[in-house]
């Protein structure tokens, strides 16, 4: 395996926007979550304790095995993406952490009880915040999101806009943090930025 320092540099695979949001409304917000480490943990039949106790002693955060459950110290975020996998995700500059050292300590951490991948490459975060931020998702989702039903610490891999997604509601204003594979991040993006368009004119 190359040398991380050697691996080409991530470029976005957004168009550039003007500014620092995609969306920048009163009530909504939409942005990129630019750079970011995404590592892909899977545990081995019979490894999922072991495995969940790894990771958290390695990023300092509990790491549940309950679906739809993300913990985050606000910077870096665990999050459940299907049976006996999770998906760590986080800025490096935010974390103060070198390139590629979260990939080489979760590959120390889990050892031989699973496997350990990073996806960074091909992956695309959004940010999509505010008061009316869970409208827009309610037009590019079926799940339920009202408070009840999915609030902050929750997760789920689903269908938005069409293409499969992983939402994470980071507080309650709401904020959600979107995932998408690289090669529809462009669809995707319009996809939100076009269900924002009926709230521009607020205030």
């Amino acid at each position: 395996m190359p040398d991380r320092q050697d691996l080409p540099q991530r470029v976005s695979p957004l168009l550039p926007a003007d500014g620092e949001f995609i969306i920048d409304y009163k009530n909504v917000r939409l942005a990129e979550r630019k750079a970011l480490t995404a590592i892909q943990v899977l545990a081995f039949n019979g490894k999922l304790p072991d495995v969940a106790s790894a990771i958290g002693s390695a990023v300092g955060i509990n790491c549940s095995t309950r679906p739809g459950i993300v913990n985050s110290d606000g910077k870096t975020q665990v999050c459940w993406n299907g049976p006996n996998s999770w998906m760590i995700i986080c800025s490096d500059a935010e974390t103060g952490r070198a390139p590629g050292e979260l990939f080489k300590t979760l590959q120390d951490a889990v050892g031989g009880l699973g496997a350990v991948v990073d996806q960074s490459h091909g992956r695309c975060g959004l940010r999509l915040s505010g008061s009316r931020a869970r409208q827009v998702m309610a037009k590019n989702t079926a799940i339920d999101l009202h408070p009840r039903a999915f609030g902050p610490g929750q997760c789920a891999m689903t269908s938005v806009a069409h293409m499969n997604a992983t939402i994470i509601q980071v507080d309650d204003t709401p904020t959600y943090d979107l995932f998408v594979i690289r090669s529809l991040a462009r669809s995707f993006a319009h996809a939100i930025e076009h269900a924002c368009q009926e709230f521009a004119s607020e205030g």
